[in-house]
C-alpha cells in the first residue's frame, strides 16, 4: 500500500492503516508533532501496543512507569495498563505505533495533559540540554 493511501502530511495523526483492510492482525498509526509536550493523552486498549520512535524523544506513562525514549527506542504498552506519552523537544516527535490488533480500539483516560492528571504537564519534565 502506498504512504498516499494511508499517510496525511500535516496533520498529528500522520496515518492510520487498520490491519483489517490488509486481513492482518496488525493495526499502524503514525503520530507526528513539532509541538513540545504534545501527544496522546492516557488511554488503554484491549491488546499490546509498541511503539518505535523514528525521530526525536518522547517520555511514556505506562502503568506506573515513567520511561524515556529516543530514536531507535521500542517501548511497550501492555493490553489494559493506561499509557500515553509526549514529545520531550526539542523538535519533531515522529513514532510509528503497531496495535497488535485488526482494528484500533481506545479507551482514553484523560482529556488533556495536565498537572491534575497522572501524566503531567511536559514544561516540568523538560530540561535543557546539558543539565540534569
Amino acid at each position: 500500500m502506498s504512504a498516499s493511501e494511508w499517510q496525511h502530511p500535516g496533520q498529528k495523526l500522520r496515518g492510520l492503516l487498520e490491519g483489517k483492510s490488509l486481513q492482518t492482525g496488525i493495526t499502524l498509526i503514525r503520530f507526528v508533532t513539532d509541538v513540545v509536550g504534545e501527544g496522546p493523552t492516557l488511554h488503554v486498549h484491549p491488546y499490546d501496543e509498541v511503539f518505535l520512535i523514528n525521530e526525536g524523544r518522547a517520555r511514556f506513562t505506562v502503568g506506573d512507569k515513567i520511561i524515556d525514549a529516543e530514536v531507535g527506542d521500542v517501548v511497550l504498552g501492555p493490553a489494559n495498563i493506561p499509557h500515553g506519552y509526549q514529545n520531550l523537544g526539542l523538535g519533531r516527535l515522529d513514532s510509528l505505533d503497531i496495535h497488535l490488533s485488526p482494528e484500533w480500539i481506545q479507551f482514553d483516560l484523560a482529556q488533556a495533559w495536565d498537572r491534575s492528571s497522572v501524566l503531567l504537564s511536559a514544561d516540568s519534565k523538560v530540561k535543557p540540554h546539558g543539565t540534569e
